[in-house]
């Protein structure tokens, strides 16, 4: 089933994208922390669409905004960094295949690292003023660069499911550079704040500038307008969530 479908993914390049970039990864999932700091990325530092991810396991439908025509999964490019959005959580037949084009063409690209930026569940996220960030390396090198950052800490325990999990995995297998970025997140609630703080680090980690006022200060807006997708990703994810319950080994206590 992955290879038929792997065969369906196709990253098409509207304009030719250089070599040595930087890939950033936003697709939904927890808090829509990754979509909400890869948009805002987008929108700040004046990105154009260059590209976009083609497959026919996609659901048949097309996002309309200000009457342009746009791809659910599209590519941004700005200097060194390429952000690639979504506008539906991914489909779990197609989470697998996605993965292994993203890193696949991303090699193809010479590209230095992909960064996977996402939220963590966090049951006492209201309680907090403000989330910890966490880091997650494919390799010792790229971990340890991220830690010398102040203000974050590893993630050493857990799983890290849907694409994201997966990026990290087929980074590791073909030895590319991958970081995941985590913040603690409300699970099933749009969460800008989370969001903010993944930007704050990644200015960091990058040595952009990124003024993450204007997101804070529309933090209600866009929780009401992200609404429906946090609750079609939060059913995205519960499908992933079983289907990883039925792919773990039991345990006998």
């Amino acid at each position: 089933m992955s290879e038929e479908l792997g065969e369906l993914v196709r990253v098409v390049e509207v304009e030719p994208i250089k070599e040595g970039i930087i890939i950033i990864e936003g697709f939904p999932d927890v808090g829509l922390v990754g979509t909400i700091a890869a948009s805002f990325l987008t929108d700040k530092l004046q990105m154009r669409e260059v590209g976009y991810v083609e497959s026919d396991a996609l659901p048949p439908i097309i996002s309309v905004k200000n009457g342009k025509v746009l791809d659910l999964i599209r590519l941004y490019s700005g200097d060194n960094i390429v952000v690639i959005l979504s506008e539906i959580p991914i489909p779990l037949p197609i989470v697998r295949p996605l993965s292994q084009k993203i890193i696949e063409w991303a090699i193809s690209k010479k590209a230095r690292m992909i960064v996977s930026l996402t939220g963590m569940p966090e049951p006492g996220r209201l309680n907090i003023d403000v989330p910890k960030v966490y880091v997650l390396g494919s390799n010792d090198r790229i971990s340890k660069d991220a830690l010398r950052i102040d203000g974050v800490e590893a993630f050493t325990d857990g799983y890290i499911t849907g694409v994201k999990g997966m990026i990290l995995r087929e980074s590791i297998r073909k030895d590319f550079n991958a970081l995941l970025i985590l913040s603690q997140a409300h699970f099933n609630y749009p969460d800008p704040g989370s969001a903010a703080e993944v930007l704050k680090y990644l200015s960091k980690l990058l040595s952009i500038s990124i003024d993450i006022k204007p997101l804070l200060e529309s933090a209600e807006e866009l929780k009401l307008r992200l609404r429906d997708l946090m609750r079609r990703t939060s059913q995205a994810m519960q499908d992933v969530q079983k289907s990883r319950e039925l792919e773990l080994p039991a345990v006998y206590l």
